[in-house]
């Protein structure tokens, strides 16, 4: 059971709901029993869980064609990818991506954190969010993470990168995060993406080709998601294997 006592909700005391472009801060109440997929940052797997109470959220969407697409919440596992970021932070910080304001609120007020440079790529992502969350600390930069990263000549203690709206995203590009990081960290800094720990337990088990599926069953918990009754893709289930490109075999 997840308990929520473990989780903040000072985001939805932070920030309004409001509308730019096809953006939108929206606020709901995840009601208690409902199933959702959590994150165990020790060992860097998903896994789902209900929750033992009505628990709010923030949740900025982009309207694509006629849906609502999810960039980002304070749902508890978002909560839980985002803690190794609290507490790695130090010293000048860049965070790439500002989503809900999460990161930054929850670093803003540590006294080992001097200086917060937050990249973000949407205008209307900036005016939604950042002038609710500001502080003198903390200073916002309209550019592409990618092409900051590549040319600033500033140097960092540490770098938070998340720029990703889905589970799947970040595992084609950690690695080039990372790499391009390193051109902008101090001595002894430290880079960070998104769900890191997962991507570093089973970066050197992931397909690098399409694989054929050994058929629906019950096998152990897919590497990515956790799901145990899949398709089995040398170790990942359809769903995450067809995400990342490697299963197209399955529908030949």
């Amino acid at each position: 059971m997840i308990e929520t006592a473990k989780y903040i909700t000072i985001m939805s005391q932070i920030l309004k709901e409001a509308s730019v472009g096809n953006f939108r801060l929206k606020k709901k109440v995840i009601p208690k029993g409902a199933e959702l997929q959590m994150y165990n940052r020790n060992e860097g797997r998903l896994y789902w869980d209900r929750i033992d109470s009505d628990f709010p959220v923030v949740v900025l969407e982009e309207k694509v064609d006629d849906d609502w697409q999810v960039w980002m919440s304070d749902a508890p596992m978002e909560q839980e990818s985002t803690m190794p970021a609290v507490e790695m932070a130090r010293g000048d910080v860049l965070i790439c991506g500002l989503g809900i304001g999460l990161l930054p609120t929850l670093i803003k007020d540590k006294q080992s954190v001097k200086n917060i440079d937050i990249v973000e790529l949407n205008k209307e992502v900036i005016e939604l969010v950042f002038n609710q969350i500001k502080t003198p600390k903390m200073n916002i930069i309209h550019a592409d993470a990618w092409k900051y990263l590549a040319q600033t000549e500033k140097k960092y203690d540490f770098i938070h990168i998340d720029i990703w709206g889905s589970i799947y995203a970040p595992f084609k590009e950690i690695s080039k995060a990372i790499e391009l990081s390193k051109r902008c960290l101090k001595p002894n800094g430290q880079a960070r993406c998104w769900l890191q720990e997962l991507y570093d337990r089973i970066a050197h088990k992931l397909p690098k080709k399409p694989m054929r599926s050994r058929g629906v069953g019950f096998y152990p918990p897919c590497l990515i998601c956790g799901k145990t009754l899949r398709n089995d893709y040398a170790g990942l289930c359809m769903d995450c294997a067809d995400a990342l490109g490697v299963s197209e075999l399955f529908i030949q």
